[in-house]
């Protein structure tokens, strides 16, 4: 009888594992991206409040992320698969001048794409 009850609790912890193995949760893979802008005249200081846009039309396929850097001269966005994207940013300086910036930033999955563009 212990040894049913044994070859039954073996049994039940291979078939527990084997299942686990196969039907554990896949998750898809992120591309998250962190846009530092600075000014190229004076690049130990970040810039807060730049419109930062992120676009790839890759493949036929539109990414495409648009949004303001925050206190620490930060955007930062989660994309839904690999590309190279084009990073611009606009820093208005009064109602008729804005400071201007260009970037790549290539995304890997899983992996954080950290790039500084610098506005002039």
């Amino acid at each position: 009888m212990k040894t049913i009850f044994k070859h039954i609790i073996i049994s039940l912890l291979i078939i527990v594992g084997i299942s686990a193995i196969f039907f554990s949760c896949h998750k898809d893979p992120t591309y998250p991206v962190v846009v530092t802008v600075k000014k190229l005249i004076d690049t130990s200081k970040v810039v807060s409040g730049a419109t930062v846009t992120i676009v790839s039309g890759q493949s036929g396929k539109l990414q495409k992320a648009v949004g303001v850097t925050d206190a620490n001269g930060q955007f930062n966005h989660t994309f839904s698969f690999d590309a190279i994207l084009q990073i611009t940013v606009e820093l208005k300086t009064d109602s008729i001048d804005s400071l201007y910036g260009t970037g790549l930033v290539q995304l890997l999955p899983n992996q954080t794409a950290f790039r500084t563009v610098l506005v002039k």
